[in-house]
């Protein structure tokens, strides 16, 4: 009754130690922001539940104990001849009762809660640090010492607890105490973790995080696999008891000597002699302390060791203190102070990084086929697993006047979404390591400020005219242009901040306005189809025209060309000697030529997108050099004024007009062969009739009378 009393006495202060423990591992979370001392913690909350459940038990087994003196005091030799029956004897064993009630029930459920509790916060914890961004610790020093403090008496208390768990007595003292030691392990590895944070080195950390919740998920695995073999496992009488919660990899690292023992036995068993008594088990047992130390020199001395590939470079910490030297360590072998003397960080210099600008937080996918997300612009989609931001793109001042009139009031801003990808290099280890305290953050606003800037200044669809200066068409053809403009308003920034990293790349990977306003778009969208139907429309009927006059629509078009370089020349030629006039007339033509050389690169340009070629368009192509060839003339014109030989370019154009005439097929061509067939019809005609005239006037002349008589 007394051993069962000390077991629960120990149980308590066990779980009052542990529920200690864990407070100063919340105070450590609060107070270092440390992920792997959060998801810890509920490893240790646990375990409070298992010293309570312990306490419960060796307090029922006391009672057990307790009513069983008190039995046998009724079970005296002058009574034994029967008072009570057996069954009176088992009803006045209540405390019996509860032990084997405790025993078969409580303990298989509280198994069972216990498995859930791991692997639900194991479970929890993993999701939580995938979806968080891990930050910079702080007071990792002072957390490294309060975590030593803990973590060393939590160790020696579960040394203490599993010591009395060998004897038969405090069995029930194993289970917890094993628990108790993984825990302690599980402080161990946030110290450490925390020692390395304090290098500025925090992938250690990040490490011990995840593995922590693995761990807590492994233990709740073997609580279900020990309650389900509990289920079947025979009862025999008087046989120890092993509660179901009581994890055998916990044991195997709390107590590995037994597990060693049992080992040693079984190889002597299998060879038939004692392997453990021969010369070399005895030369390994007795060397393998000096063989550990060797091992841990020459770790320790492989620590002053670095390799460096191509494309990295290292920087080296002297007492986590940057050295005075800024020594960058080359592609090579380099040397250096063992750990923790010097340290290094390492950098990917020639490996190209990524941001991506006007995402926003995560998101899920809303529209999907297959398994694969539908990006459609007339719906709201995500890029990725983010939302698209809005940016503000300005109104030119002719279309806001536009609208304004049109609906009395409207903003100055159009609205895009607009995801820019960034990429770029480290060039310099030192300023971008340990210059700033997130680089890459650093590097993403600055970016982030002049996407927002330059589509701030920038026009949405269309280009406008006298505005060069100005970013034309973010959303349609200037996009390449606009990643151009962005690269190197980035890249002069952030050498103006000197982040030491040189950009590569800028594209837009995706410009469309939002989802409300995509009718509108449609609607333009389906006026500029419309317009396109008319323009093919006409474009058929002036060829049908052209044919018609001239039987091909190129001739007809480079016989336009002539006449209209003849009357130009023709007009230039009647006021050369009028500076005034002069100017505004060629001023005039050389305006009218430009904008129809445009006109005609800008339909070419459309035909081309349609997958026509140059070749497929000759008559377009012919106008264009035509127009261009005129244009030069009149510019030398301009240029020569007076000097210009206006009367041979007329000469030149109505000689082309004269050829072209000839050539003509159509109905003109038509109808003057028909009047020159009627024309050589009338002619011979008349002349037959002059000639015949002729003939007769002689026999008239002669004798009238008879020809009169004749006729």
């Amino acid at each position: 009754m007394k051993d069962q009393k000390r077991g629960k006495n120990v149980a308590i202060v066990a779980a009052v130690l542990q529920a200690i423990i864990t407070l100063v591992m919340v105070i450590i979370w609060r107070l270092t922001g440390s992920a792997a001392a959060m998801v810890s913690l509920w490893m240790l909350l646990g375990g409070v539940a298992v010293w309570l459940t312990t306490a419960v038990l060796f307090y029922a087994r006391q009672l057990e104990q307790q009513e069983a003196l008190e039995y046998q005091e009724i079970q005296s030799p002058d009574q034994s001849s029967g008072i009570f029956d057996k069954s009176q004897a088992l009803s006045l064993r209540p405390a019996a009762s509860r032990v084997a009630l405790l025993e078969r029930w409580f303990v298989p459920i509280f198994t069972l809660l216990l498995a859930a509790y791991n692997a639900a916060m194991g479970v929890l914890m993993l999701r939580y640090l995938r979806d968080t961004v891990p930050g910079e610790l702080t007071n990792t020093a002072e957390g490294t010492v309060f975590l030593v403090l803990v973590g060393f008496g939590a160790f020696l208390f579960s040394r203490y607890c599993t010591g009395m768990g060998r004897a038969a007595q405090w069995r029930l003292l194993r289970p917890a105490g094993a628990l108790l030691l993984a825990c302690a392990l599980f402080i161990a590895a946030v110290a450490v973790a925390l020692l390395v944070a304090s290098q500025q080195n925090y992938q250690l950390e990040r490490i011990v995080a995840y593995a922590l919740p693995a761990v807590q998920i492994i233990y709740a695995i073997e609580l279900l696999l020990n309650f389900v073999l509990d289920l079947y496992r025979p009862r025999i009488p008087g046989g120890e008891y092993r509660p179901s919660y009581e994890s055998r990899l916990l044991n195997l690292l709390a107590e590995p000597g037994r597990v060693g023992h049992s080992l040693a036995e079984a190889v002597n068993y299998q060879f038939g002699f004692e392997v453990s008594k021969t010369w070399f088990y005895q030369l390994i047992s007795r060397a393998i302390v000096p063989l550990i130390v060797f091992g841990v020199v020459v770790m320790f001395a492989l620590s002053s060791v670095v390799i460096v590939r191509d494309g990295e470079g290292y920087v080296v910490k002297h007492w986590g203190q940057l050295a005075q030297a800024r020594t960058l360590l080359q592609p090579g072998l380099s040397l250096k102070w063992p750990w923790p003397i010097d340290t290094v960080q390492r950098f990917n210099t020639g490996e190209i990084h990524e941001v991506v600008l006007g995402v926003g937080e995560k998101t899920q996918p809303k529209y999907t086929k297959d398994g694969q997300e539908l990006i459609l612009w007339t719906q709201e989609h995500g890029f990725g697993s983010h939302i698209e931001r809005d940016f503000l793109v300005g109104v030119p001042r002719r279309e806001e006047a536009t609208a304004r009139n049109e609906a009395g009031k409207a903003p100055a801003v159009s609205i895009i979404k607009l995801v820019v990808v960034v990429r770029y290099r480290v060039t310099d280890p030192y300023k971008y390591g340990y210059k700033y305290t997130d680089a890459k953050e650093l590097l993403t606003c600055v970016a982030d400020e002049e996407m927002v800037r330059y589509c701030a200044s920038a026009t949405l669809d269309q280009a406008v005219p006298g505005q060069a200066h100005r970013p034309q068409a973010i959303m349609t053809h200037g996009r390449e242009a606009a990643a151009r403009a962005l690269k190197k308003r980035i890249q002069n920034e952030l050498d103006k901040v000197d982040l030491g990293v040189e950009v590569v790349f800028v594209g837009i990977v995706s410009a469309h306005p939002p989802a409300a306003a995509v009718p509108q778009f449609e609607k333009v969208l389906e006026t500029e189809r419309l317009q396109d139907q008319q323009r093919y429309k006409a474009q058929a009927q002036a060829n049908q025209t052209l044919a018609e006059v001239a039987g091909n629509p190129g001739d007809a078009l480079e016989l336009f060309l002539s006449l209209s370089q003849a009357e130009v020349f023709a007009e230039l030629s009647k006021i050369k000697n009028d500076p005034p006039a002069f100017a505004r007339a060629i001023d005039g033509f050389l305006r009218r030529t430009t904008g129809q050389i445009s006109a005609l690169e800008l339909e070419i340009r459309r035909e081309k997108l349609l997958g026509k070629k140059e070749a497929d368009m000759p008559n377009l192509t012919m106008l264009r050099d035509g127009y261009q060839q005129f244009l030069t003339r009149l510019k030398l014109a301009k240029k020569q004024g007076p000097k210009f030989d206006y009367a041979q370019a007329v000469a030149k154009a109505s000689k082309r007009v004269d050829a072209l005439f000839a050539r003509l097929e159509g109905t003109p061509a038509k109808l003057i062969a028909d009047a020159q067939a009627y024309r050589w019809k009338r002619q011979l005609r008349e002349q037959t009739a002059l000639e015949t005239y002729q003939r007769m006037l002689l026999p008239f002349g002669q004798a009238p009378r008879v020809y009169m008589f004749d006729r």
